[in-house]
């Protein structure tokens, strides 16, 4: 055990998880993430995200997107106003979110367990969402984006991943809502089990990213 271990006291655990919780609860209110992801570099992730997308919808005109984590839907503005696009989030509060130009169909649901029937979806867009998922519910959110995509589909995963030596980036993983950041090698595993990664981008903002476009395995 790690000597400095020794050094908290027991009694203060208690105080410390609260706080942690509340402070997770604060960040992942929809409005306070739609300004941290900004801060993060949003945009700079959108710019590697927006041609994926257009690659999709270039070759498939009228289709429907499914984005697991949506949030405030931001992602919305990336595809067609054509393109049936649900946005489905576990933090109800997203349903006060106000739905501005294209249509969005907002779904209080959770990644384990998509409200969605089979092979309904020609794209699943996971973005920034693993590091929410604990080692229970991050696979089995991989099998549900392979269950609900259509044969040939695609599936785009996009989020940043854990680097140790990388101090800055392990400062801004403490405030994040999400406790369970993962290495580059454990993500593409755990997709490789469920799909076919046919590219892989990788790039640094903060923290440093991986971007992965995948069609599903049989």
């Amino acid at each position: 055990m790690d000597e400095s271990s020794n050094l908290v006291d027991p009694h203060l655990y208690p105080l410390r998880m609260s706080f942690r919780d509340a402070l997770g609860r604060f960040v992942s209110h929809p409005r306070v993430n739609e300004f941290q992801t900004r801060l993060l570099g949003r945009s700079r992730l959108e710019a590697h995200l927006n041609p994926v997308a257009a690659r999709t919808f270039a070759a498939l005109p009228v289709g429907t997107v499914v984005d697991i984590g949506g949030g405030t839907a931001r992602s919305r503005s990336m595809w067609p106003a054509e393109w049936t696009y649900y946005s489905i989030d576990p933090d109800a509060r997203v349903l006060e979110v106000e739905s501005v130009g294209k249509p969005i169909e907002r779904l209080v649901g959770d990644a384990s367990a998509l409200p969605l029937p089979d092979n309904s979806a020609d794209v699943v867009l996971m973005q920034c969402v693993s590091h929410h998922l604990d080692d229970s519910i991050w696979p089995a959110s991989l099998t549900e984006a392979n269950r609900v995509l259509k044969p040939g589909g695609s599936f785009i995963f996009l989020d940043g991943v854990w680097r140790k030596r990388r101090w800055f980036s392990r400062v801004f993983w403490r405030l994040d809502a999400g406790h369970y950041p993962r290495t580059s090698g454990e993500l593409e595993r755990a997709v490789a089990k469920e799909f076919h990664i046919l590219e892989t981008d990788r790039f640094n903002v903060v923290h440093h990213s991986i971007l992965l476009t995948a069609q599903p395995l049989p």
